[in-house]
């Protein structure tokens, strides 16, 4: 009788200690599987960004002051995915053509806006845009890579 109560409780203390560690697995699979998300999110957000962006400085002559989701997607790589680090640095440097585009054509709207009118092309921008998408198209793709890889909650 003595042995079998020690069976049970020694039967239930590892039952406990299972059950504990496979949740303990599925909630920090689920966590990195939400933080990745954020991260894309965060980055198909600065995509919106840079086109708010475009269109306030360009062609509404408006200040553009949101702060990018850029800074987001760079926090979430920094605390969690250093795997992603070139990645992220790939899509900071694939935006700035695009900032400069539109810093050049606010400039050339403001100091004469018949000028900018009769010489204005997208196409600088829209190159340059190309180029960005395929750096976050590749970050993403990563992203993916990372969250196949993980275990199944």
């Amino acid at each position: 009788m003595v042995i079998g109560g020690l069976l049970a409780i020694g039967g239930g203390l590892i039952g406990h200690f299972v059950t504990h560690h496979l949740t303990s697995e599925r909630e920090q699979s689920t966590r990195r599987r939400e933080r990745l998300e954020s991260l894309v999110k965060a980055l198909y957000a600065h995509s919106q960004w840079l086109d708010d962006k475009r269109n306030s400085m360009i062609f509404r002559n408006e200040d553009h002051d949101a702060p990018s989701p850029l800074y987001e997607a760079r926090m979430l790589q920094g605390l969690h995915f250093p795997e992603l680090a070139e990645e992220i640095l790939a899509v900071q440097k694939a935006q700035l053509p695009i900032l400069e585009f539109i810093s050049e054509q606010r400039i050339a709207r403001m100091k004469d806006q018949n000028a900018w009118i009769s010489s204005w092309s997208n196409e600088p921008y829209n190159e340059a845009y190309e180029l960005y998408l395929l750096a976050i198209q590749a970050t993403t793709h990563k992203c993916r890579k990372l969250l196949s890889a993980q275990p199944k909650s």
